[in-house]
C-alpha cells in the first residue's frame, strides 16, 4: 500500500522511500535453511533443513515443487517432486530426469554439479510477509557468432 501524501511505500516498519521496506521482508533461503545435495542414477536429490519451526513453516509455503522447478529447471530439465519431513524440519527435492543416462553419461556429472544445484536452492529469495519465491534472472549468454 502506498502514502497518498508522499506516494512511498508502507510496511509493518514504517514508511520508506523508493520501495526499501519491501526489501526489509525478503529472507535468502540459505539464511534460515542448510542443504545437502545427492544423486543416485539420473536422479538428483536435494534436501533443505530448516533452521527452526518457523523456517520451516516459511519454507514449506514458499518452495512448492512448481517454485523450484521453475528455480532449477534453467538448469536441470524434468519434473521435481517434493517430500516433506516435519520432524526433521526437512524439505527434500527429487528430480528423477537431472542426469540424463545417468552422472557417468550426463554433461552434468559429479560432486560439483550437485553443490551448484544445491546452491541453486540456498540462493532464493523468499518475501517473508507473502511466502512467494523470487527466482533471479539468469543472463542469457550466446555462444554463437
Amino acid at each position: 500500500m502506498s502514502d497518498p501524501d508522499t506516494g512511498s511505500a508502507r510496511s509493518a516498519e514504517g514508511v520508506q522511500e523508493n520501495g526499501a521496506a519491501a526489501r526489509l521482508s525478503i529472507v535468502r533461503v540459505g539464511e534460515i535453511a542448510t542443504g545437502r545435495a545427492g544423486d543416485k542414477g539420473n536422479v538428483l536429490d536435494l534436501t533443505l533443513v530448516a533452521r527452526d519451526d518457523a523456517a520451516y513453516a516459511l519454507l514449506s509455503a514458499a518452495l512448492s515443487a512448481a517454485a523450484v522447478r521453475v528455480a532449477l529447471n534453467r538448469v536441470v530439465p524434468g519434473p521435481v517432486q517434493r517430500y516433506e519431513v516435519p520432524g526433521l524440519r526437512a524439505l527434500k527435492y527429487v528430480a528423477p530426469e537431472a542426469l540424463t543416462g545417468g552422472v557417468y553419461a550426463s554433461l552434468r556429472p559429479g560432486l560439483h554439479w550437485q553443490k551448484a544445484a544445491i546452491w541453486l536452492l540456498l540462493d532464493l529469495e523468499i518475501d517473508s510477509a507473502t511466502a512467494i519465491v523470487q527466482v533471479p534472472e539468469v543472463p542469457q549468454i550466446s555462444v554463437l557468432p
